[in-house]
């Protein structure tokens, strides 16, 4: 691999501001495409980036033993990358114990002509008609453009749009009533610096759906010779009924074939959707690389070992979605959302004359943008029409009452 975001110097750097105290990273002369920091508690040395990275690739200098003494972690070494083989000499101590900790998705598209002849390949003729339609159908009610930010870029632009892509995530995830660890202050705020300088070296790229001027829909990625890693994805919930996420992918492999990309990978997180666009199941794998002559570098690499099975056994049985769940709910993650549709009532109007009971309200205003534009745009996707045409109006006695209007067609909603 020629050219690894990852192990980037701008990576590098910035990662160790914001983790590692801004202190310079090591180089080591038997190991080549990877850098280092030690970390005290267990005198460890743990790649640059740790488990932020989405791939790392090195190679190993069996001549030089500068490892003597010493363990070494590293994080996220995809099975699929063309690493050659672990074969010391006979004569070295060096030793190396791989753990697998995450299944890796992707799409594989250098045997097809174009982003359609793959997806012809993944789905049926069912699936593509409604992937279409789905497009036509959001595009037809609201004014849809689509923006890929890979080089140049102004920076009150940027900020702009990555609150925006924070706002979409807490949505997203506040919808999901989970924690979500990328959202901490540390990690985000590493983010809002990385990514813009990524972005102008073209080693990052975020692709933008927007209604007007508002993003629906960002993809976080990152760019490493032919392949495309996508990092962070989110799409407004309220929008669901269009499933934007996947007219997200294909404007992906559209971008990956008009550039001569010859993988877009979804990296780690089994998700169905990765199955479906997928074309290739891949490993993760821990290496740790220690000293077989030193009792402490055994000893290290053996607690390593057990420390991550361990956690590897604790995901396969969920509990990591217990934690982020309970995490949600101690940071004080609000439930208001979700109990709104607790007990909704829909009801079909063959025709709808407006009373003095109604007054026409802002579906998006800030009393009301929690939960109905979601109601607006489900309306909207079975009923298709420019979303300007739509008026809502909120009955005067019973504030749970709404009436949806279209050109053509209505819907009363009462919340329970």
């Amino acid at each position: 691999m020629k050219t690894n975001p990852f192990t980037s110097s701008t990576f590098e750097t910035i990662w160790s501001t914001h983790f590692n105290h801004g202190k310079k990273p090591l180089s080591l002369d038997f190991i080549c495409g990877v850098r280092f920091i030690k970390r005290s508690s267990l005198g460890v040395y743990e790649n640059v980036g740790e488990n932020l990275t989405k791939g790392i690739y090195y190679e190993i200098d069996y001549t030089k033993e500068d490892y003597k003494g010493k363990t070494f972690l590293i994080y996220d070494v995809p099975s699929y990358y063309e690493m050659e083989a672990f074969k010391p000499p006979s004569n070295s101590s060096l030793q190396l114990k791989t753990i697998f900790q995450y299944n890796g998705f992707l799409m594989d598209i250098s045997s097809y002509s174009n982003h359609e002849d793959y997806i012809n390949s993944q789905f049926s003729s069912k699936n593509r008609r409604e992937f279409r339609s789905n497009q036509r159908r959001l595009e037809q009610c609201f004014n849809i453009s689509y923006d890929f930010i890979h080089g140049d870029v102004e920076q009150d632009d940027f900020d702009l749009l990555f609150q925006q892509f924070h706002d979409l995530l807490s949505k997203r995830f506040e919808d999901k009533q989970t924690n979500y660890h990328h959202l901490s202050p540390d990690k985000w705020n590493y983010y809002n610096e990385l990514v813009i300088e990524m972005i102008k070296e073209k080693k990052a790229s975020l692709l933008v759906i927007y209604n007007d001027k508002t993003p629906i829909a960002i993809t976080l990625n990152f760019h490493a010779d032919d392949i495309l890693y996508e990092a962070i994805t989110v799409f407004d919930p309220d929008y669901y009924k269009f499933s934007i996420g996947k007219t997200s992918i294909i404007k992906l492999l559209e971008w990956c074939f008009e550039n001569d990309y010859r993988i877009s990978d979804f990296s780690k997180g089994d998700f169905d959707y990765k199955h479906k666009w997928g074309n290739l199941k891949y490993d993760f794998h821990y290496h740790i690389l220690y000293d077989s002559k030193s009792i402490k570098s055994r000893f290290k690499a053996s607690y390593l070992a057990l420390f991550y099975k361990t956690k590897l056994y604790l995901r396969e049985k969920n509990y990591n979605e217990v934690y982020r769940k309970l995490m949600f709910k101690i940071k004080g993650g609000s439930q208001e959302h979700i109990d709104l549709f607790k007990n909704i009532k829909f009801e079909k109007l063959d025709h709808f004359e407006v009373n003095d009971s109604y007054k026409a309200i802002g579906y998006t205003d800030k009393e009301y943008s929690d939960y109905l534009p979601q109601c607006v745009y489900t309306f909207l996707f079975a009923n298709p029409e420019p979303n300007q045409n739509i008026k809502v109006y909120q009955h005067q006695a019973n504030k749970k009452e709404f009436v949806i209007v279209g050109s053509k067609k209505a819907q009363k909603i009462i919340f329970g």
